[in-house]
Order: C-alpha cells, then structure tokens, then sequence
C-alpha cells in the first residue's frame, strides 16, 4: 500500500502540467466562442423589419442573418452573441446597445447610429460602415478587417487590440480615439483626423498614412514600417519612430526617431554656378582675382580721366589771331 501512494503521486505531478495546458488552452477559446450556444438560437434569418413587425422578447443569440432592419430604433437593445451576416442596417439605431460577439459579417451599416455601442469582440469582416456616427463607440478585440469606414465618426471610440487590416478608414474621424495595439496593417487612412489618438505599440506597417493629421498622438511604440506618410502631420507626436517609413512628413518634432531632415543638397557631379561679378577667388593662384565688375568700373573711370584731360588741354589752347 504504501509502494502504491509514492506511484500515485507521481502519476498526478506527471499529469499535471498536461491537466493546466489543457486549461489555459481551452480559456481563450470560450472566450472567443462567446455565450451562446446552438441550443440558444433563436432562427430569425431574412426577418424583415422594416414593415412593423414586431420585435421578439429578445435579440440575443438571435440568428438574424440576413435580415432587414433598415431604420429600426434598437437603442439599448441587447444583441449579444446574435448573428447579423450579412443583414441590411442602413441608418439603424444601435445607440447604447450591447453587441458583444455580434457577428456582422458583411453587414450593410452605411450612416447608422453607433453611439456608445459596446461591441467587444465583435467580428466585423467586410462590413459597410460608410458615414456611421460611432462617438465613444467601444470596440476593443474586434475584428474590423477590410471594413469600410469612410468618413466614419470614431471620436473617442476604444480600439484597444482592435484589429483593422486593410480596412477603409480614408477622411474617417478618430480623434481622441484609444488605439492601444490596435493594427491598422495596410489600412487606407488617407486624410483621416487622428488628433491626440493614444496609439501606444500599433501597428501601421504598409498603411496610406498621406495627410493624416497625428497632432498631439501618442506613438509611443508605434510601427510605421512601410508607412506613406507623404504630408502627415506630427506636430506634438509624443514618442514618434519613423524608422523605415515612406515619404516626407510635416512638423516632425525634434525628438522623433529614423527621421532625418531634408537638407538641399547638390547633384553628384554638379558644379555650382556663379554669377560673373561675383566670381570666387581662384584656390590654385596666389593672385587676386578681379571682377568683372570691378574692371568695367576701373576702365570706365580711366575713360573719364582721359576725357578731362583731353578737355582742359583743348581749354589752354590760345585762339586763332585776328586782325
């Protein structure tokens, strides 16, 4: 009995380290999964309403996919976990509502309202969001890839972790916006507003950053490898590396890494061009060199010299005698 407690507790250390992997493992997968279940699905696909029909007791879990819900006031309402691929939203009314691991797949959000709307994890590939008003929007861990965000509201909206490979963001608003490790990968930012943005650790590799306005952003961390950032605008950047960016950007601050001033320089080869009166001492004779100004001027009063003396001696000369 007592050779079996020694081999039992071995066997339990041994499984052990296998036991926690398994859990730390299978943690972030629900978590991503998210809380609903196929069980808890409630089957709404290509619903419509737009035409008055009534709401159900609940839109949560809902399979929604599909449906029209173009206008529909569904502030406060509670979407979590429901599935929207697909579902035609223009100028809906999603203000403080709770759509945390929403799926929006290919949604057509074009000018709705998304104020305050808590979307947590909410997966948004492909989705239209054109217009949007999205102020205070939270969205951190969502999924934003390839999204269309033109013109988009984002003030103020939280982006932590939030992911937005080659997204449309071109002439979007995020100002204020906290984008801490956020990865804009590609995104077209073109002219878009970005004033005092917390961007700590975010990735722009490969992004149009052309005429971004970053006054004020905190980039501590940020990468900007492969950047445009052609007319972009860094006045005030804290903790600024453009190391390995392209183009030439605007009031750059002085403590800013990988950036170099643009100096003119001559072209290899060339030689500079100076204006005859001001030609440069010769460096291989120990003469002077004069001017061609200077001798113009000194032959010029030699002339003058000349001509008086001419004069006055004409002056002396007595006249003709006459009878």
């Amino acid at each position: 009995m007592r050779r079996l407690i020694p081999l039992a507790l071995v066997t339990a250390f041994t499984a052990l380290p296998a036991l926690v992997s398994v859990v730390v493992t299978a943690s972030p997968a629900h978590a991503q999964a998210g809380p609903c279940r196929a069980a808890d699905r409630v089957n709404l696909r290509g619903a419509d309403f737009t035409n008055g029909r009534r709401f159900p007791a609940s839109f949560r879990c809902a399979d929604l996919t599909g449906a029209k819900l173009d206008g529909v006031d569904l502030t406060q309402k509670d979407l979590t976990g429901a599935i929207l691929r697909k579902a035609s939203m223009k100028q809906t009314d999603l203000g403080q509502v709770t759509a945390k691991y929403v799926d929006f797949r290919q949604a057509d959000l074009r000018g709705a309202d998304l104020v305050q709307m808590h979307g947590d994890y909410a997966d948004l590939r492909g989705a239209n969001l054109i217009d949007v008003g999205a102020t205070q929007v939270r969205f951190p861990r969502a999924n934003l890839s390839g999204a269309k965000l033109t013109r988009a509201y984002l003030g103020q909206a939280d982006l932590t972790l939030a992911k937005l490979v080659d997204a449309d963001l071109v002439d979007a608003e995020l100002g204020q916006a906290n984008a801490r490790r956020a990865d804009f990968t590609r995104a077209k930012l073109h002219e878009a507003q970005m004033i005092s943005i917390e961007a700590p650790n975010a990735v722009f590799r490969d992004a149009d950053l052309r005429e971004v306005r970053f006054s004020s952003a905190e980039m501590d961390g940020a990468v900007l490898t492969g950047a445009d950032v052609q007319d972009a605008d860094f006045t005030f950047a804290d903790d600024l590396d453009l190391t390995g960016s392209r183009g030439t950007p605007k009031n750059v601050p002085d403590d800013a890494k990988g950036f170099a001033s643009p100096s003119p320089s001559p072209s290899r080869g060339a030689t500079a061009q100076w204006p005859a009166a001001f030609d440069p001492p010769s460096a291989q004779s120990g003469l002077p060199t004069i001017s061609l100004g200077l001798f113009l001027v000194v032959v010029g009063s030699l002339g003058l010299l000349v001509t008086l003396a001419l004069w006055a001696a004409a002056a002396r000369r007595p006249g003709p005698y006459r009878t």
